[in-house]
């Protein structure tokens, strides 16, 4: 404007308007972070008042209709909220969160680096800090499940192995459908090699030669981690069982328990606790008088239940630690309240106890009639596993007990005969007794039997 009113002030120079460059490039990578932030803070905002209206809908007891029908209203919505990964959604907005906040700690310190280094520092320093630990926290949940510091990126890592078998599952399923189609008539598979039919032909053979060995090898890692986890998960039950054992007075939630401890096929993984546990609530549930013993009114099947389960750990512990001192403590406990010399007339439940008396007190004479034992089919099953184990551990001693050798010989004799895997297990003692060589993992795992 200058220039326009008066040439002369600028003399021979004639000025140029300056040209608009645009935002510096470090303002601009400031706002997108920034913006993002804000974007998705706002969003997990949204998120979380929709999720909130949709917990409260479920929530909702319809008071109409039948307690049937809003029942299986309310069955339908667990099903719904299952199908359609309600948790996942619900699990992504501390993950929309936490996302914002480290886009927020990167804008702040890229915008603090353009005006000053050392504060720029600072904030970086906090930032790494914060991602250094939330990393740390990533891999410990990742790592271990027991782990308190759960993250939702856990979760994810976690269920990547998943993806992968679904992967391996497609490839060995489209290798099932190659091997069909390498069966063509003998005719056209005798084709030269530089023809297209050659070619898949020998892809077919790269294919089976080294695609399906890798492929075994990974069903055999597999299987191994699915034993694994199943052992975990043993180990875990019973802890659970052992938890609810100490913690819980009601007679109910007791029973249910040993029932539950009574009915599980295998006792891998099981506390020794658990043996002190049973007997301590049979010992609760009977009254010694004089030399009898008698039970409690209405803890029949309670006293029932725990001889059972004490009867079952035992002989479980009498084969894996033989040598431990606990098994030692646990019959010394057992003398002190059933003596050698006691009468077995007076014994609760003698056809489970009176073999323990046996087995515990070495040489007792106890005379029991197995033709009087009408258990359930799974409780046949059960017992019969346990008086196998405790054949092989006492076996070792002196001889299998008496009571053990007499339920295998009158089983075995029977016209109509117990279910098989209670045959086998007759047999497996007949076994023992006669001196062959029973290995001990023969004893313990139930499908060996079976086979």
């Amino acid at each position: 404007m200058l220039y326009k009113m008066d040439n002369t002030t600028f003399g021979g120079n004639i000025p140029s308007l300056p040209q608009w460059t645009g935002a510096p490039h470090a303002m601009i990578q400031v706002q997108v972070m920034l913006y993002a932030s804000l974007a998705a803070s706002l969003f997990s905002a949204f998120l979380a008042m929709l999720g909130k209206q949709w917990l409260n809908r479920y929530a909702l007891t319809d008071m109409r209709g039948t307690a049937v029908e809003r029942n299986q209203d309310r069955q339908r919505k667990l099903g719904g909220i299952i199908t359609w990964y309600f948790d996942h959604v619900m699990e992504s907005l501390p993950l929309m969160l936490q996302v914002a906040l480290l886009l927020l700690g990167c804008a702040l310190s890229r915008y603090l680096w353009e005006i000053d280094a050392i504060i720029a520092r600072v904030v970086i320093g906090v930032t790494g800090f914060g991602v250094a630990f939330y990393i740390f926290v990533v891999v410990a949940g990742t790592a271990f499940v027991s782990c308190p510091y759960q993250t939702p990126w856990a979760r994810i890592i976690r269920h990547i192995p998943h993806i992968f078998r679904r992967i391996r599952h497609i490839l060995y399923r489209t290798h099932h459908i190659l091997r069909h189609i390498r069966h063509i008539p003998r005719h056209i598979r005798h084709i030269p090699h530089h023809t297209p039919r050659g070619v898949l032909h020998r892809l077919l053979d790269f294919w089976s030669i080294s695609v399906v060995p890798m492929l075994n090898v990974v069903h055999l890692v597999r299987s191994a981690r699915a034993r694994r986890r199943n052992q975990r998960t043993a180990v875990l039950e019973s802890q659970c069982i052992l938890w609810v054992l100490r913690t819980s007075l009601e007679r109910g939630i007791r029973l249910s328990t040993l029932k539950f401890l009574a009915t599980t096929p295998t006792l891998v993984g099981f506390t020794r606790a658990l043996i002190s546990d049973c007997f301590d609530i049979l010992i609760d549930c009977i009254k010694v008088n004089e030399h009898n013993l008698v039970i409690l009114q209405g803890m029949e099947q309670l006293a029932e239940a725990s001889a059972m389960c004490f009867f079952l750990t035992y002989s479980h512990l009498s084969i894996t630690y033989p040598m431990s001192g606990f098994l030692t403590n646990t019959r010394l406990r057992y003398g002190r309240v059933f003596p050698r010399n006691l009468n077995p007339g007076c014994l609760p439940f003698p056809h489970i106890l009176g073999t323990l008396h046996e087995a515990i007190h070495r040489g007792a004479e106890v005379t029991i009639k197995w033709g009087d034992y009408e258990p359930t089919s799974h409780e046949h099953t059960a017992v019969a596993h346990a008086l196998s184990k405790l054949s092989w551990s006492e076996w070792r001693w002196r001889q299998v007990p008496p009571l053990c050798l007499s339920f295998g010989l009158h089983y075995i004799s029977q016209d109509s005969l117990p279910p098989t895997t209670v045959i086998a297990y007759c047999l497996l003692i007949i076994a023992i007794d006669l001196g062959c060589n029973v290995p001990k993992t023969l004893v313990l795992a139930e499908r060996c039997v079976h086979v």
